[in-house]
């Protein structure tokens, strides 16, 4: 029964980014007929006929955007889970340890001071900053520690983010702004097609690790005792993040909570074991930021801040788990 059961909850899991996508078709300023787009998208396949305004917004900039929060959304909610295990603490992903604010700094360099630069690699230069130090904390100090440390680099990095925002000229500058708030409007396709060929790389990897990073949820005495090379994976574990959240940043900038929220949903509804639990996150951070992205522009006429969205919606999930982990009682 307890088997039925879990197989209903992954299957649902699985589906529910379709089901989000689907929807999120027909949110915006504009309503869609769909069975006058099916007809106009089959005119347009099979005779070459010109589409509606409502077709072309619908095939240039709401699927290429559905498209990039799915892969988005996973992307981080995957890190976070990952990061939590690896790193034995529930309270930490990659936006809350500042790889994505070393990612966002790259960025801003590239906005500001290189723009002859592609912003992915600066802003993997950035991660991979972040994610050596992390690395090195990580091995000295214990987990309330690796969160204080992780939003002083948050911090630092951020600070010096906004000093190149001070100096920049001022188109530059609201650039940058408007870019550190995140948003998923200006995906193309080429963006999701970038998106897609990191995803499958460092998540293929990513799983086959599986095994060695549920080790890792262990003492680390005990994971050596079983084979495990903890620095090893570890190092692999942040490369691999680092590159993908790169990636995330470069196009959508910074998004956060996706992946320190998420992974404890997952976590709730199918267990700890990463081989379970790593689809699931995915599939759920998917979902969770079609419907983030659905708030953000289907409440207004024009995009709300997706970063402050996200704030909003999962902040008090934030402050819950603190005082679950503390052990504060009201």
């Amino acid at each position: 029964m307890q088997d039925r059961i879990q197989k209903i909850k992954i299957a649902i899991i699985f589906i529910s980014p379709l089901i989000c996508g689907f929807f999120m078709l027909n949110v915006g300023a504009i309503n869609i007929n769909f069975q006058k787009i099916l007809s106009e998208f089959y005119s347009y396949i099979f005779y070459g006929t010109a589409l509606s305004a409502e077709g072309s917004i619908l095939l240039d900039t709401r699927l290429p955007r559905i498209l990039g929060a799915i892969l988005i959304g996973a992307s981080l909610s995957g890190c976070g889970a990952i990061m939590q295990n690896i790193f034995k603490n529930p309270l930490i992903d990659p936006f809350l340890l500042g790889i994505s604010s070393g990612a966002a700094l790259g960025c801003a360099m590239g906005i500001g001071i290189f723009p002859s630069i592609n912003l992915s690699i600066l802003a993997f230069c950035g991660a991979i900053f972040s994610s050596i130090l992390i690395l090195i904390i990580g091995k000295t100090t214990n987990n309330i520690s690796l969160i204080l440390a992780g939003v002083v680099i948050s911090a630092f990095l951020s600070a010096i983010t906004s000093l190149i925002q001070f100096f920049v000229p001022a188109e530059k500058s609201q650039s940058i702004t408007i870019w550190l708030f995140g948003s998923l409007g200006l995906i193309e396709y080429s963006d999701v097609v970038l998106l897609f060929v990191g995803f499958v790389f460092s998540f293929s990897i990513l799983f086959l690790l599986h095994s060695k990073i549920n080790i890792l949820s262990l003492q680390d005495s005990e994971a050596i005792s079983l084979g495990v090379n903890i620095s090893l994976i570890k190092t692999i574990c942040m490369l691999l993040i680092s590159f993908i959240c790169a990636l995330c940043v470069s196009i959508s900038g910074t998004i956060g909570w996706i992946g320190l929220i998420v992974p404890h949903i997952a976590r709730f509804l199918v267990g700890s074991n990463m081989k379970i639990l790593l689809p699931c996150s995915l599939a759920l951070g998917a979902s969770m930021l079609l419907f983030s992205d659905g708030i953000a522009r289907g409440v207004s006429t024009f995009d709300l801040p997706l970063g402050a969205i996200n704030a909003i919606i999962f902040a008090p999930f934030f402050i819950v788990l603190l005082f679950r982990h503390l052990n504060v009682r009201y």
